[in-house]
């Protein structure tokens, strides 16, 4: 796949997950300064289930959507691979439960979750294989009937927007893997992104083995609500 961004143009190696576990490393404080505000769809899927429901939180990050879950009045179990994000994650959020590790390799039992969350995540995520992994694996854990919300950045809108940093190389306006700079805290460091064309979330849910529920767009991406039915 063709990338670029802070790098010679041309073809070269797509990151390997801890490539990106650096990245957020490197730019957890300027990253929490700069999303401390929840995304509007989480506070709405959080409200269509009983309070106390036990939900987790792939990719938790700085923890703003763990305090949206909580303060929903909800169980939850927040996930992150970044050592850097996660003791920013419990300053904000002491109530949530936080661990370490891997999307495409959860630490938890099958059938441990009512409901699951990944918002802004499966989209780092460096290879087709990854992505679907991760969601087969939220497929694991979740209970019979739990439902889940997946987020992913468009292509659409990345492609559209003038102002934003795309980096690519010569075949920029079709490249789907692309490397995207960070400006906080006196650096600049590529973010690495898959960016989704239409279907292509969908697709992926239908594939994992959920039933989807709901497929639709939101500002800059796309979302999935899903349930895992058998």
């Amino acid at each position: 796949m063709v990338l670029g961004g802070g790098r010679d143009a041309g073809v070269v190696d797509l990151p390997t997950r801890g490539d990106i576990i650096r990245t957020y490393d490197a730019i957890a404080e300027s990253f929490d300064r700069a999303r401390e505000r929840p995304w509007p769809e989480v506070a709405e899927f959080a409200a269509t289930f009983a309070r106390s429901t036990v939900v987790l939180d792939l990719g938790c990050g700085n923890g703003r959507h763990a305090k949206v879950l909580c303060d929903a009045g909800h169980r939850v179990v927040g996930l992150d691979a970044s050592r850097g994000l996660l003791p920013i994650a419990r300053r904000r959020e002491p109530r949530a439960a936080l661990v370490q590790g891997d999307v495409c390799g959860l630490p938890f039992r099958d059938r441990t979750f009512s409901s699951a969350i990944a918002v802004a995540t499966i989209h780092h995520l460096p290879s087709d294989a990854e992505r679907l992994l991760a969601i087969r694996e939220m497929y694991r854990v979740l209970t019979i009937g739990g439902r889940a919300l997946v987020s992913a950045w468009a292509f659409e809108h990345a492609r559209s927007e003038k102002d934003l940093d795309v980096r690519a190389a010569s075949d920029a306006r079709e490249a789907t893997d692309v490397w995207i700079p960070w400006r906080g805290g006196g650096a600049t460091v590529d973010r690495f992104y898959h960016l989704f064309r239409d279907g292509e979330l969908r697709d992926l849910i239908l594939k994992s083995g959920l039933r989807l529920e709901r497929y639709f767009r939101s500002g800059d991406n796309y979302f999935v609500v899903a349930e895992r039915d058998g």
